[in-house]
């Protein structure tokens, strides 16, 4: 039997995928659908799908989310390796949206591709949900796509903060902690930081390192004492891309577990991740380091950083169940002398940084026109050693 034909086919290489993601005419195309609205996890999520796009020489990102919060279409905006992005509100009933193409979660992105001729055969070649999108598997993937201030937003947002108060000429660091006013309380005091703590560490900034301290937050955090070089955007409403254009410039950023401190990991800023209780990785950039609260468990065992996460109380919720079962966990959140240790690290790891930050630039590197899914994870928390940096 002449097998000659049979092995040729079996050689042959497959053209199914040739040169996707290379050429103009047929680009990787990501398509996703994301429920989530919370603001730290909606920006991991867009770092994520812009990061992916950037593993190819040509892609295409089409993007469905839920535009249900005043920040939404802002987050939006500083992506732009978005090719397209609709929001969608769905107040109206599961069953009425079956009818009516374009509140479809399926909706067909290719109609939108230049490349006509694949209609019929590609969908798209990688669908994207919440889950598949999660921050801390994102430093397996070869250099993480930076958040971007839209350009023609700079000139207006520079002049409000220098309205504000802000010196144009020195540094500056930003500021960012949960008290029992916010709104989501779901997650109990876990997340609050110690407000008196993070006053102090307001002055010490100013009086002992000379820079200037931007906070973040919203108008229900109680205001700080005015004083010259501290700007409080949390007076404004709605400020959510004054404070993004504040982080993207600052010499570093504070913050603790909530959506803020996703803005230092995005823009790429030395970021501290104090008073954490839950395990963020550090997208793999090493000036990002973490501080977790102090936990002193029933049996009187003081856990922090790796301890803490070694015993499992890192992985949400599982201390806040404990404690709302009335086991007799306490949390101590970081002191003054803890936050200020932080600040003095970020600031010596950035001595270049005499004014306000230079943007992140994109990475140069050569594309590898390729994915591998799921990505090969590792453990990198990078936990903030005390006894190595000392003190303030």
């Amino acid at each position: 039997m002449d097998t000659r034909i049979f092995d040729k086919r079996l050689i042959a290489p497959s053209v199914l995928c040739r040169d996707v993601g290379l050429k103009h005419g047929r680009p990787f195309i990501i398509s996703a659908v994301l429920t989530e609205t919370s603001l730290g996890d909606l920006i991991c999520c867009m770092t994520y799908l812009a990061t992916l796009k950037a593993q190819f020489d040509n892609a295409k990102l089409f993007v469905r989310y839920r535009n249900i919060r005043p920040y939404s279409t802002e987050v939006m905006s500083l992506i732009p390796s978005i090719d397209k992005a609709v929001g969608v509100r769905w107040h109206i009933p599961f069953w009425a949206r079956l009818g009516i193409a374009d509140t479809r979660l399926w909706w067909p992105w290719t109609r939108i591709i230049d490349s006509k001729t694949q209609l019929h055969r590609s969908f798209c070649d990688f669908l994207a949900t919440d889950w598949m999108l999660n921050s801390r598997s994102l430093h397996a993937i070869p250099n993480p796509a930076p958040l971007v201030f839209p350009e023609e937003l700079k000139p207006g947002a520079r002049q409000q903060l220098q309205q504000l108060g802000l010196d144009p000429d020195r540094w500056f660091m930003t500021l960012h902690y949960r008290t029992s006013t916010y709104l989501d309380k779901r997650s109990g005091q876990l997340r609050n930081g110690d407000p008196e703590a993070n006053q102090k560490l307001v002055d010490y900034v100013i009086d002992e390192l000379g820079g200037q301290v931007v906070q973040l937050g919203h108008p229900e955090i109680p205001p700080f004492p005015a004083r010259p070089g501290f700007v409080d955007l949390s007076r404004i409403k709605n400020a959510f891309m004054i404070q993004a254009f504040a982080v993207a410039n600052s010499r570093f950023l504070v913050a603790g577990p909530s959506g803020p401190v996703a803005l230092g990991w995005g823009f790429q800023v030395p970021t501290g991740s104090v008073d954490a209780s839950d395990p963020r990785s550090s997208w793999g950039l090493d000036e990002h380091i973490t501080l977790t609260h102090e936990v002193t468990t029933p049996d009187g065992e003081v856990l922090q950083n790796k301890a803490l996460q070694d015993a499992g109380l890192l992985e949400y919720p599982a201390l806040r169940d404990k404690v709302r079962a009335g086991e007799q966990y306490t949390v101590r959140k970081n002191s003054f002398e803890e936050l200020a240790a932080v600040a003095k690290h970020l600031h010596a790891i950035t001595e270049d940084v005499v004014g306000w930050r230079a943007p992140a630039e994109p990475s140069q590197e050569p594309r590898p026109n390729s994915l591998t899914w799921p990505p090969q994870t590792n453990d990198n928390e990078n936990f903030f050693d005390l006894r190595q940096d000392g003190s303030a």
